[in-house]
């Protein structure tokens, strides 16, 4: 409640209706003077922070601690003293996949940079060079006049001396084998150069030898690629990663419904007493769970690589066993039944949902190919 003036008007001013008490029983609105100071603004905001973050930890407390025990709560219809399960979801994810996408992932990023640094440091120059060579080629094509000709190709042949002054690496002169034509897509380093060349190809062969639509579609984005690319192939992997990593989130919320699906039919025999939003919440509260464990293990981990303190190094690995067990503890405190059967459905819940996540990563890998 806030500590607003009651305006004597008993109307609503967001819904008209007669106001009984000092809340609208339609909308829920307070019924208060509009006007209101500087103050009392940030009163009111301080106090809505605070009222969240007490939800907040008193939620967090009981998901981390209780497992199963919040859905269970929900179930009941107690759920004024807790975060709604799917506010909570939004507000944990993008916490997590921020963090991550931040601090985590970068992380890893620059370890593996450490750990192939000779290849980096050696061929970044050589590629630049080698970018700048293909573009001078390319302007050359469009011009015709002698004397500009001549200048681009001192140009291409001062930065081919350069070139040859540089030290190839392993890495490089495969780059070079598998980059020729200009391909960077290794599955087709015979693919046409344009639209054109690969439908002129088509148009030639028998009908009941042409690609089919799919083939055609692929081949078109081979295509794409290539002429976006100019085998550079760093770039291109660089940013389908990118666009792979950032979907990631999408592909988390989309499993949610398909594996509360399949823990309706672990739990087919008691669907009279759950029904497949009791699952589905029992999820949400797992996933949120996950997301907090993991950002708590990637902290310690952090913490370990920095000071090397080897009791940071055993909390992180208590976290990472207890991250694993915490799906069969909600499963086990939510459905109250036998351990060894609970066990049974939740290694039958992780094979599957293994499998899915795979055939999840395979569709996201797929839609990434075709947005890079």
């Amino acid at each position: 409640m806030s500590h607003l003036k009651e305006r004597k008007e008993k109307n609503c001013l967001n819904c008209n209706a007669e106001v009984l008490g000092r809340y609208c029983y339609i909308c829920g609105q307070e019924n208060v003077e509009v006007e209101e100071s500087f103050w009392s603004l940030a009163t009111h905001l301080v106090y809505d922070i605070m009222h969240f973050d007490s939800k907040f930890f008193e939620t967090l407390k009981f998901l981390l601690l209780k497992p199963g025990f919040l859905s269970k709560e929900y179930l009941r219809g107690k759920r004024a003293s807790y975060l709604h399960p799917i506010r909570m979801y939004v507000f944990t994810s993008a916490i997590f996949f921020i963090v991550f996408f931040t601090f985590i992932s970068k992380h890893n990023d620059l370890e593996s940079e450490g750990n192939n640094s000779k290849v980096t440091h050696t061929d970044n120059g050589k590629i630049e060079l080698n970018r700048q060579i293909s573009v001078l080629r390319d302007s050359l094509k469009k011009i015709s006049d002698p004397t500009d000709r001549r200048e681009i190709e001192k140009e291409i042949q001062v930065l081919n001396t350069i070139l040859s002054y540089i030290p190839a690496s392993e890495t490089e002169d495969s780059a070079k084998h598998n980059n020729k034509n200009d391909n960077v897509i290794s599955f087709a380093q015979n693919a046409p150069k344009s639209k054109k060349e690969y439908d002129s190809l088509q148009q030639k062969l028998p009908e009941s030898e042409r690609d089919n639509w799919l083939e055609r579609l692929v081949t078109y984005r081979t295509i794409y690629i290539n002429q976006k690319y100019k085998g550079d192939e760093e770039r291109f992997k660089e940013d389908f990663f990118e666009k792979f990593k950032h979907s990631i989130p999408q592909m988390m919320f989309v499993s949610l419904p398909v594996i509360a699906l399949i823990v309706q039919l672990l739990y087919i025999r008691r669907r009279k007493q759950f029904f497949y939003v009791d699952h589905l919440i029992l999820l949400i509260h797992v996933y949120i769970a996950i997301f907090i464990s993991l950002l708590v293990y990637n902290g310690f981990s952090a913490l370990y690589d920095t000071t090397h303190f080897r009791l940071l190094s055993w909390i992180a690995t208590l976290i990472g066993i207890y991250i694993f067990l915490y799906c069969f503890l909600a499963m086990y405190n939510f459905y109250k039944q036998g351990i060894f059967k609970t066990f049974a459905k939740y290694f039958i819940l992780l094979f599957v949902g293994s499998i899915l996540t795979a055939l999840l990563l395979v569709i996201l890998a797929i839609s990434s190919f075709f947005q890079v």
